[in-house]
């Protein structure tokens, strides 16, 4: 979780900085996205890595905002609506977001599985 998180930090860090020199994202409100995106990869990166921090409802936290809005910008841009800043080649950078968001959630999802007591799993023995 830990390189896939720092994945998303490195792609999206580029994008917060032009913000800050222009207007390279889409806005909610007077808030570039793109500092949301970041602040978020850059805190699920922290919860990985600091163990002692990690806490489900932490990691969720810190997910949501990359799922919801790279899902809102792939959205928006398969109904014809360019919102999200492109790569040199013309793709959407939301679309590799919502990517490394489901990515994020999935060995999430084995850490909750793993952490649960066996009694919880159907495991009778």
């Amino acid at each position: 979780m830990g390189l896939l998180a720092l994945i998303g930090l490195v792609g999206v860090l580029p994008v917060s900085l032009a913000e800050l020199a222009g207007s390279a994202c889409p806005h909610l409100g007077p808030v570039p996205a793109c500092h949301l995106v970041s602040l978020a990869y850059g805190t699920v990166l922290v919860l990985v890595l600091l163990r002692r921090l990690w806490k489900p409802s932490l990691f969720l936290v810190a997910w949501s905002p990359i799922f919801l809005l790279a899902a809102a910008g792939s959205g928006l841009e398969l109904s014809g609506y360019g919102t999200c800043p492109q790569t040199e080649s013309g793709i959407p950078k939301c679309f590799f977001s919502l990517g490394l968001a489901v990515a994020l959630f999935v060995p999430f999802l084995f850490h909750l599985r793993q952490a649960r007591p066996s009694s919880t799993r159907g495991d009778h023995t």
